[in-house]
């Protein structure tokens, strides 16, 4: 897979995470996203769910009017850091791209998202 096609995967997936934070579904995506990106070795497994749970942790720290800009932040954050792990083991792109499809219809829309999506056709 071509680097650029890497980093838009990175980039959704770092976006999915910072959607689930807030919601109920965050234990699942934040479980679904280590394994993925942990292969699966439970070091790496434990070590890719403390990382994200420190940066959910983090984020609620922060005070609502900061809100936007630090999950901002953390997107670019997570976004490299997915795109580091893919670079070294692009085997786990399909994983990844399966995981991501399996959790984003669960997840929050938001109005960026309607801003990215094609206006759905007139219902007749």
């Amino acid at each position: 897979m071509p680097d650029e096609g890497l980093r838009l995967l990175a980039g959704t997936v770092a976006g999915a995470l910072i959607k689930a934070m807030d919601t109920h579904l965050w234990a699942g995506v934040r479980a679904e996203v280590a394994g993925v990106l942990g292969s699966g070795v439970p070091r790496r497994v434990e070590f890719v769910t403390s990382r994200l749970q420190a940066s959910r942790d983090e984020l609620a720290l922060v005070p609502l009017e900061r809100r936007t800009q630090a999950r901002a932040e953390f997107t670019t954050e997570w976004r490299g850091s997915i795109h580091a792990v893919l670079w070294e083991h692009p085997e786990l792109e399909p994983e990844l791209r399966a995981v991501l499809g399996a959790i984003s219809p669960a997840l929050p829309r938001t109005p960026v998202d309607a801003a990215v999506l094609p206006p759905a056709p007139p219902a007749f």
